[in-house]
């Protein structure tokens, strides 16, 4: 039996292009961020861009969710929802 853990991982991130990019610019991010299962991989996919990725913060919505903020290469802003 698989542990809730082995199981969220199993769940892909849903990826929403709400900054109106281009097709083809939206697409890149979702390519490099579809692996992405956890915070971890993201922030691990930050370190090994060159040059490194860096968060640009994290912002409690409640005491349960918060977003976390980074700036893409291409000048996009990235958010992940944390919950």
């Amino acid at each position: 039996m698989k542990t809730w853990c082995e199981n969220r991982k199993a769940m892909p991130f849903s990826i929403e292009n709400r900054a109106g990019l281009a097709a083809s610019e939206f697409h890149a991010i979702e390519a490099e961020a579809a692996s992405h299962r956890s915070v971890k991989d993201a922030v691990d996919w930050m370190a090994r861009c060159e040059p490194p990725m860096v968060a640009a913060g994290i912002v409690a919505q409640d005491e349960f969710s918060h977003d976390f903020l980074f700036q893409h290469a291409n000048g996009a802003w990235l958010v992940y929802d944390l919950t």
